[in-house]
């Protein structure tokens, strides 16, 4: 179903009943049942948001009844005696907004809720600011459903951003029937300012007192008072007017809007009165005809001029001024445009679909500008459901050549039922219409193309290149750009080209002096930083092989690796988070003769490191910033080195079903190609910037963060210790426009910028990959972050297989896992290896040029995870529609993707069952909110044996487990569940964890 668009080219004539206020209606129905008595509301709006508020209102107890033309509301003095205990706002953002806090004066708890998709809607900043007034509420994820438990506020001092007034009004309805004293304060910008006018006008106008700042960022509300009943007329709604001036606006035109009169065409307190004047200011020719009761626009020869507006205060005016602008002479430019990009849609976004139609739309961090003059051509397009762009697109359609179908035909009902009626009306055809329209595009537009790196989105050739070539390359070429920033707590680290290539020959220099030869294993332990990456370019300059280890492995992993690596140096820190690496790596190596013969100690402060020692350890301790300067004898024996391509450069460390890690080892021309393909599919280009907080440790930090930054030639910005609200920061700062990580860092990042109202300004591309991203955060974080979020699938062994494209349409960027690269195969295979057909579940096999070369020292692995024909067995359990878009739909392999950390589970359960007081054990996952999955133990115990969760954690502590890998939960069961083979039911298991939550916050 869609709304069909004619577009023409006749003259608009007619006239249009401008509704009433639907701002004014929220705010007069909640004041009104606040109040002790009857109110009577004149001039109806049949706008289905205020029908939401009338049906919440009335699930509350309070009495709205019709007489003529009017609503008369009977409150009860600040108190409301719920009919029901679950309430829905329906899809009503200033109901939700307005009656969550309010819901509080009822006498018992009821839980706010909405429509399935609405459900999805972000209200932490709002629920914080409720709690410091004193008002108990609940939500597991900061949207609905909400509780909210009786009892008066408290009053108090509340601290909330401005981003959206009407958390702000929230607030303050509630506000007066304090206990105490309240001072509201806004923090960071304020936008919408007029919205708050009309809410403290109208408080006012029912008794209530509201002192505000000249500033309008400060609000003292006494408590204890009593709202009054009051009688008011609704003026009308210059939002639903602006659609009737804007068809006239684009056509030859004689049409009466019936209903603003007054001097400026409409009401002074109508928070988008300004609207007008903007109109006016693009050379809309309005008129008041007052005996016709309206103004007139009337005009022969359409002729528009750009405008440069501060959207701030008119939000929700975006959308129809981006129309206007694209018929406008010379460039229109809406400024400050962050919080618009909150509403039912990222509606910035939205509106670049006018890109599809042949306009000119530019969306530049906080700023949309649209080059007008464009002539456009009627297309499909997406309304993402949201009553304001499917208006302002079918406006646009209107004077597009052909027809437009937008999906969500009836979005418009929510804020303005008479729309289509409207439009018709003028002679502007529309209508809805049943089946399938034309697949949407999508909303952003086609990236730009800015030069590229010779060959860098050519994956056959840019794989002819070592990362070292790349590097040189960039340098030979522009050697001042920015290489690397080092974000810092005592400050970013920013190194050029240059400085890099510098660093890196020094590093060589000293990795051929402490021995190290071609095809050797370099082991480092290392978070986030400059040496990193140094480090990583020196071992592949003398064709060395690089063997990264995770930061938080402690003795036990790392003792693994380093016996399996036969590295000959280690790199660590001195300090690490609470631990000493350095001091921990020279313990294990104490009475070892497994090759490992240096130890190099990195400061974690950057200047000397603390160096430990054992008399009793063979192993020489070095200091990072103590290697000298590159001698000339050494230059030439860089010189003489020359690695190929294909030589080994990686060896990454994976867990798997055997509990065991597995070192996967890739060719550099694996990487170098891996890289460009996704450079390719997404369109990157020298002008991005990659911010990198996956651990460069893990493949989606090292290949898809720092090799493709050094392959593109770009900035990569690095941060050691994750914090979201300082990545924010760092991401503005630093202009970053591209990132992959996993799904805990795209759920802190968008709760950081719903706390904040602050959205990174330049990010574009969200790639999400490493564990399972639920769909709804995936569509959240597309309209939080204003970046598209894009789904992939990949693993160390593979690399990326899947990967949707910024263009492709929304439902499929986030909603599926991608489909095919370039030079990838696909296919699901039942348990015989038969292929199955589209859109049939089984097991997801992958044929790729960027497969691994194989498991360090285990041919049998290595067999195992091909079928005979030489396709890799992935593990997971997928579907592949007709399109090739891939949904991975759960993983045969027994392990748990905990934040993209795979956790190994045979090896846990090993453990734990070593325990004296452990019967029986079995691991199963645990969904999670942000981490995707968590791990839970079920235990059956000894008779008399007692093993609590503490217990637990002492005994994994005491075997040098990683707190990644620790279950988080534990729960004891009389006996495991079997089946007639004796194998747990795991899948019995898993259904159980599903109800359960962790027992306290991350073991990390």
């Amino acid at each position: 179903m869609h709304l069909l668009v004619e577009g023409i080219r006749h003259r608009v004539t007619g006239q249009v009943t401008v509704p009433n206020s639907k701002y004014h209606a929220h705010r007069a129905l909640i004041l009104a049942s606040l109040a002790a008595g009857e109110s009577r509301i004149h001039g109806l709006t049949d706008a289905r948001h205020v029908a939401y508020t009338v049906r919440m209102l009335q699930g509350l107890g309070t009495s709205v009844v019709r007489a003529g033309d009017s609503l008369v509301v009977r409150g009860f003095g600040g108190r409301y005696r719920p009919r029901r205990t679950v309430l829905s706002v329906g899809s009503s953002g200033s109901t939700l907004y307005f009656m969550v806090g309010l819901a509080s004066l009822a006498d018992h708890a009821v839980s706010i809720t909405g429509q399935k998709y609405f459900r999805r809607r972000p209200v932490g900043p709002l629920l914080r600011a409720l709690r410091q007034l004193g008002v108990r509420v609940e939500s597991v994820d900061d949207c609905p459903p909400v509780r909210v438990s009786p009892g008066r506020p408290t009053g108090g001092h509340v601290l909330l951003p401005g981003t959206l007034s009407q958390w702000v009004s929230g607030v303050l309805l509630l506000a007066p029937f304090a206990t105490g004293p309240t001072v509201v304060e806004v923090a960071g910008e304020l936008n919408e300012r007029t919205y708050l006018e009309l809410t403290v006008e109208m408080m006012r106008r029912f008794g209530l007192r509201v002192d505000v700042s000249p500033d309008w960022r400060r609000f003292d509300v006494p408590p204890g008072q009593s709202a009054h009943p009051a009688e008011l007329t609704l003026p009308p709604d210059i939002g639903s007017a602006a659609y009737g001036i804007a068809s006239a606006a684009l056509h030859p035109c004689d049409v009466l809007l019936r209903g603003l009169t007054g001097p400026g065409g409409g009401p002074g307190d109508h928070p988008e009165h300004r609207f007008l004047d903007i109109a006016r200011a693009m050379g809309v020719p309005m008129e008041p005809d007052e005996a016709a009761g309206g103004i007139r626009v009337r005009q022969d020869a359409p002729l528009l001029t750009a405008v440069d507006v501060d959207c701030r205060d008119i939000p929700d005016m975006l959308p129809v001024l981006a129309t206007l602008g694209t018929f406008a002479h010379g460039a229109s430019v809406f400024r400050n445009i962050a919080h618009t990009r909150l509403k039912e849609s990222d509606r910035a976004a939205a509106m670049c679909q006018l890109n599809a139609m042949g306009g000119q739309v530019e969306l530049a961090g906080d700023t949309l500008r649209v080059a007008g003059g464009q002539t456009l051509t009627g297309t499909a397009l997406s309304t993402y459901n949201d009553h304001r762009v499917l208006m302002s697109l079918a406006v646009a359609a209107s004077r597009a050549k052909g027809h437009s179908a937008l999906t969500f035909p009836h979005a418009y009902r929510i804020s303005y039922p008479g729309f289509l009626d409207a439009m018709n009306g003028l002679g502007i055809p529309m209508k809805v219409e049943e089946g399938r329209a034309r697949p949407a595009r999508s909303s952003v537009p086609p990236p730009v193309r800015r030069p590229l790196p010779p060959t860098a989105a050519d994956p056959d050739e840019a794989s002819r290149l070592s990362l070292p070539e790349w590097l040189d390359r960039h340098t030979e070429a522009s050697p001042d750009r920015t290489a690397v920033v080092d974000v810092r707590p005592d400050g970013d680290l920013v190194v050029s080209r240059r400085e890099l290539s510098r660093r890196v020959e020094r590093t060589a220099a000293l990795l051929l002096r402490l021995g190290v030869r071609p095809g050797e294993h370099v082991a480092y332990q290392l978070p986030n930083r400059l040496e990193f990456v140094v480090l990583s370019l020196a071992a592949w300059r003398i064709g060395a092989v690089c063997c990264p280890v995770i930061p938080f492995f402690r003795r036990r992993e790392l003792g693994f690796v380093l016996r399996s690596a036969r590295a000959r140096v280690l790199v660590t820190m001195d300090e690490y988070r609470s631990r000493k690496p350095a001091r921990e790596a020279l313990a294990l190596a104490a009475g070892r003769t497994d090759g490992l013969r240096h130890l190099v100690v990195v400061s974690r402060s950057g200047g000397p490191a603390r160096l430990p020692s054992d008399p009793a350890c063979d192993v020489t301790v070095h200091d990072w910033a103590a290697v000298p300067e590159t001698t000339a004898h050494e230059r030439a024996a860089l010189a003489a080195v020359r690695p190929a391509p294909g030589a080994t450069a990686q060896l990454l460390f994976t867990s798997g079903t055997t509990g065991e890690p597995k070192g996967v080892t890739h060719s550099s021309a694996n990487l170098v190609r891996a890289a460009s393909m996704e450079i390719r599919q997404l369109g990157l280009d020298a002008t991005d910037t990659v911010w990198v907080p996956s651990p460069l440790a893990h493949q989606t930090g090292f290949l898809y963060g720092m090799v493709l930054a050094t392959v593109l030639g770009v900035p990569q910005i690095l941060q050691a210790e994750w914090d979201a609200r300082r990545a924010l920061a760092s991401l503005d700062d630093h202009r970053a426009t591209f990132t992959q990580a996993a799904t805990p860092f795209l759920f802190d990042l968008v709760k950081a910028v719903e706390d904040t109202g602050r959205r990174p300004r330049d990010m574009r591309v969200f790639v999400a990959t490493g564990a399972t991203v639920p769909r709804p955060l995936a569509e959240r974080a597309g309209r939080v972050l204003g970046a598209r979020v894009c789904g992939a699938f990949g693993t160390t062994e593979t690399c990326l297989g899947t990967l949707s494209a910024p263009t492709d349409p929304p439902e499929r960027c986030w909603g599926t896992d991608g489909r095919a690269l370039d030079g990838v195969r696909l296919r699901v295979t039942d348990e015989t290896g038969r292929p199955l057909p589209a859109g049939t579940e089984g097991n997801f096999e992958v044929l790729s040029p960027t497969v691994f070369d194989g498991y360090l020292d285990r041919p049998d692995l290595t067999a195992d995870a091909f079928t005979p024909d030489g396709w890799y067995r992935t593990g997971d359990l997928a579907v592949v529609d007709e399109d090739g878009f891939v949904r991975i739909t759960g993983r045969v392999k027994d392990v748990i993707n905990r934040g993209g950390e795979k956790i190994p589970v045979a090896e846990i359960e090993q453990l734990l069952s070593a325990h004296p007081a452990v019967e029986d054990i079995a691991v199963v996952a645990m969904p999670d909110a942000r981490l995707g999955e968590r791990a839970c133990a079920f235990a059956v115990l000894k008779d008399g044996a007692g093993f609590g969760f503490a217990e637990m954690r002492r005994y994994l502590d005491e075997h040098q487990v990683a707190k990644q890998h620790w279950p988080e939960r534990l729960e004891q069961l009389p006996e495991l569940p079997r089946n007639p083979v004796g194998k747990v039911r795991k899948y019995a298991l898993r259904a159980r964890a599903r109800t359960l939550k962790p027992h306290d916050e991350d073991p990390a």
